[in-house]
């Protein structure tokens, strides 16, 4: 909570934010640690609710557990209403993906916050010429000094971090939908002002069309969260803590829960269309954050482009496509909550396990009912020191290419890779040495990830193309610690 004051004619402010996050980088994501934090050095004499000690006033309606949620629509600061629901296919011209429909809820919002007595002085600016010594210096008591009560803005820095639809006990995050529907940027701030004060605002969630019992999440980490009831039951909606029925798979690091519950192919993602032979794997997670920085606990992101793959046949990966709103995948602590990720992935795939790296540990999970055929056996290997091992699989021709069939098996426990392909792996044809067609590479059932990124034990395979009408003699490969030819047939 951050608490700034400003004047404002007879009728003064301070600003009360409703949470503040310090992002903790580490490694393969990023951890928000929840707590509060004090934002000006000249705050009004209040009391600031920590993570283990919520016990706001209510004026007689039932604040809500900081824990697991409540059934008040109110906490001492704001009160939460739903004052309608549609559910749509499509919304502005966006249409909601496959088995999903958009819920949109008019909601609003009133600051309810006790105002708050301030000195006078303080509020007008005046300067203390007594070192501190104050109103002592001059023989005032505490008596004789003027207060004003002043207003408490509530402010949300960002929708997206603090409001969530709860449906059958998940949670979904506000949906990006076009520049010309009504509904708010989930990126957006929201300030209401003054006491008393109201802000009626429209907020879309993409849920499954199948959805029985609902209810709107408010996290407030300083007044205690806020929970309204939309459709069905609260507790229903709410659920019981444990993982949603209908799990493929589930896996826990030290610092997330995450589970996969299945997945979708579709040759649109967004607004993308999916190239030929190509299709769109989308694969839906929930997960928890199990992460803790001492007594507080953090909000768990990471970059999908760099630390979810999916594995198919013969131990190909293809990491995740970025989101559509652009944001980090994200994980409260407070419920599990949902995602889908997409990835592309040639169309005649039909087994896939899904891979995650949270800082340096790596965990599989299911996604099919069969997994994918494991990494056949090299035909010849070169271990470059105690980095990794290079394995070749073999080499064709298709037309004036040479296509090369490579793997890279990481042999660092904790550490990454990250490969050059168009500079580690050139092909000799007679006298010459031809580095990889890009081009042509892309456009294989199998080119490299991208980014080339090797996850710590992880073996990945790929294919690369060489343009040439010579015949293929030898592969040169340039290793982090050494240099080797491997001969081809």
């Amino acid at each position: 909570m951050g608490l700034t004051t400003r004047a404002n004619s007879l009728r003064s402010s301070t600003s009360l934010m409703l949470a503040a996050c310090t992002v903790l980088w580490v490694g393969g994501c990023e951890r928000r640690q929840i707590g509060s934090r004090s934002e000006s050095s000249r705050q009004p004499p209040v009391r600031e609710a920590t993570k283990d000690d919520r016990t706001p006033s209510t004026d007689g309606e039932r604040a809500s557990n900081p824990a697991t949620g409540g059934d008040g629509s109110s906490n001492k600061a704001i009160r939460l209403e739903v004052v309608s629901e549609s559910v749509e296919a499509s919304l502005g011209g966006t249409r909601a993906p496959d088995g999903m429909v958009f819920a949109a809820l008019q909601a609003r919002l009133c600051n309810i916050h006790p105002k708050q007595a301030i000195e006078k002085s303080k509020l007008e600016g005046k300067r203390d010429h007594t070192q501190g010594v104050g109103g002592f210096a001059r023989g005032e008591t505490a008596a004789d000094r003027e207060y004003v009560e002043v207003d408490v803005a509530y402010k949300i820095p960002r929708l997206r971090d603090h409001l969530y639809l709860l449906v059958d006990g998940v949670a979904y995050a506000l949906a990006h939908t076009t520049d010309t529907h009504r509904a708010v940027d989930p990126s957006s701030e929201m300030v209401i002002e003054l006491q008393g004060d109201t802000k009626e605002i429209e907020l879309v969630f993409a849920i499954p069309e199948d959805a029985d019992h609902t209810a709107l999440q408010l996290l407030d980490y300083t007044n205690g969260h806020v929970l309204v009831p939309v459709r069905g039951k609260v507790k229903r909606a709410r659920g019981d803590g444990r993982l949603p029925k209908g799990c493929v798979d589930e896996r826990s690091t030290a610092s997330l829960e995450i589970a996969t519950r299945g997945v979708r192919f579709s040759e649109i993602f967004g607004d993308e269309q999916a190239a030929p032979g190509r299709t769109f794997a989308i694969v839906d997670v929930v997960g928890r954050s199990l992460s803790r920085g001492g007594a507080m606990k953090n909000i768990v992101e990471m970059d999908p482009t760099r630390y979810l793959w999916v594995t198919t046949d013969g131990g190909f990966i293809f990491y995740a496509q970025p989101r559509t709103d652009g944001h980090p995948i994200r994980f409260t602590p407070e419920v599990f909550q949902h995602q889908a990720i997409a990835f592309v992935v040639p169309d005649a795939i039909d087994r896939l396990r899904l891979g995650v790296r949270v800082e340096n540990e790596v965990i599989g999970l299911d996604i099919t009912e069969r997994r994918p055929k494991g990494i056949p056996k090299a035909r010849a290997t070169h271990t470059d020191g105690e980095v990794m091992q290079v394995l070749f699989f073999g080499n064709r021709r298709q037309a004036n290419q040479v296509i090369l069939d490579l793997g890279i098996r990481p042999l660092a426990e904790e550490r990454g890779l990250e490969i050059q392909p168009g500079a580690q792996f050139i092909l000799v044809a007679g006298e010459r040495e031809l580095r990889m067609d890009a081009g042509a590479t892309e456009a294989l059932p199998h080119p490299p990830p991208r980014p080339f990124i090797v996850p710590p034990g992880t073996p990945v395979r790929f294919e690369l193309a060489f343009t040439t009408d010579d015949t293929p003699t030898g592969l040169r490969v340039k290793g982090f610690r050494s240099e080797t030819r491997i001969e081809l047939e």
